[in-house]
């Protein structure tokens, strides 16, 4: 014998016309198919729940009465008579995954075409997966949520009406929905919105507790959104610290390096300059061999010169990397201004100064040293040139 199955019970629940509470009805019928599903529904009433008030056989264009009762096959699905059993149902109060079919709508979970009230039971659907999410324990048998914010607690469990529903203000959910799924830091909207369901319902009844959530949906997004932005604020606060902490550092080493890659040279400016004043010959020195002593004493002389030339140029290109760190040190402060919020807050925490100006102050005055520096050589050299002419006989 050929097996009823879910689509054709489906048909003949479209089909049917119910009355007292569901238990009775009549169908009429209009194709071969149908025919062929009533005959398989009265003959298997025990797993169908049809049962033919007259023996007569199943035609085409009849009408037929019958008594129902919910069937006793658990592949068809849950078959609900109303709304209100369905969201009485503990599993259907928050997951509509398996297959349902409501009498009073002559709708299954396959229809695209909802009724509002469908609708509005999916986008409240939403809203309690988002719950599950920011709850830290769900009850996976009867979606019973427990909430922790400091040293609070709320359970709550999913518990509503249809009246609830008929007002519920479905664009509230979405912004709820939107707010924590999009962008970043959904962790950190999960624990907003944990404390807000806390705060908005911790006074109520275990029984009223959802309902009450639902009628205060826009508060709960105030909330969200306020502290949220409070987060955010202190968040970008902490991360423009750290990379502005972090751009110091580095333009440091920078600075630091610039220093370090010529001290040995300047340290030997004085140790050079004695040491070549030292070595110049006398006449007497030089057993009075005057071409002996001008062509030694001309040679220290130009190397003396030599060495100032490119200790000048050495210098000059130290200062050119100074301001070359300089104008990137400018440009990281104009684009922190440019794209961060709580720049001048910084600002101010810091003496109303720039957070870079320590290390601008430091530039300025390595690039003072160093123009000291080049002076001192030139004097120097100008001091060794005195010498070398006051000791120096020329030959020729």
């Amino acid at each position: 014998m050929t097996s009823l199955t879910r689509d054709q019970l489906i048909e003949l629940y479209s089909k049917a016309q119910f009355s007292d509470n569901f238990t009775k009805g009549q169908i009429t019928v209009d194709s071969p198919r149908l025919v062929q599903s009533l005959t398989l529904a009265f003959e298997n009433k025990e797993i169908s729940g049809f049962t033919k008030l007259t023996g007569s056989a199943i035609q085409l264009n009849q009408s037929y009465d019958f008594y129902y009762d919910l069937h006793r096959r658990a592949e068809f699905g849950h078959i609900f008579k109303t709304f209100d059993e369905l969201i009485q149902n503990k599993k259907f109060r928050a997951d509509n995954t398996s297959k349902h079919y409501v009498l009073a709508f002559k709708y299954d979970y396959k229809d695209t075409n909802k009724p509002e009230t469908i609708q509005k039971y999916e986008k409240l659907l939403s809203f309690i997966h988002i719950m599950k999410e920011a709850a830290a324990f769900v009850d996976s048998s009867n979606s019973k949520m427990l909430f922790l914010n400091d040293n609070k607690q709320l359970e709550v469990e999913p518990i509503y009406k249809k009246s609830d529903l008929d007002q519920l203000q479905q664009d509230q959910i979405d912004q709820i929905v939107r707010f924590i799924n999009e962008d970043t830091h959904k962790k950190q909207k999960l624990a907003i919105l944990s404390k807000a369901i806390i705060t908005e319902s911790s006074n109520e009844s275990f029984d009223k507790i959802f309902s009450v959530l639902l009628s205060k949906l826009g508060e709960i997004y105030k909330t969200l959104d306020h502290d949220y932005t409070v987060f955010a604020s202190s968040f970008s606060y902490e991360k423009l610290r750290n990379e502005i902490e972090n751009a110091k550092l580095e333009e440091q080493v920078k600075i630091h390096k610039v220093i370090t890659d010529i001290q040995n040279q300047i340290l030997g400016i004085p140790v050079a300059t004695v040491i070549v004043a030292t070595q110049f010959k006398t006449q007497k020195l030089a057993g009075n061999d005057l071409v002996y002593q001008f062509w030694v004493n001309t040679g220290i002389f130009v190397g003396v010169m030599i060495f100032s030339v490119f200790l000048w140029y050495l210098i000059k290109n130290q200062k050119d990397s100074l301001v070359g760190i300089e104008t990137e040190i400018d440009r990281k402060d104009r684009v922190l201004q440019k794209t961060s919020d709580v720049y001048e807050k910084i600002k101010a925490e810091n003496g109303n100064k720039a957070p870079f100006s320590e290390l601008m102050v430091r530039i300025k005055t390595q690039k003072t040293i160093f123009t000291v520096v080049q002076w001192v050589t030139v004097i120097a050299t100008i001091v060794t040139y005195v010498i070398y002419l006051f000791i120096t006989v020329f030959p020729y």
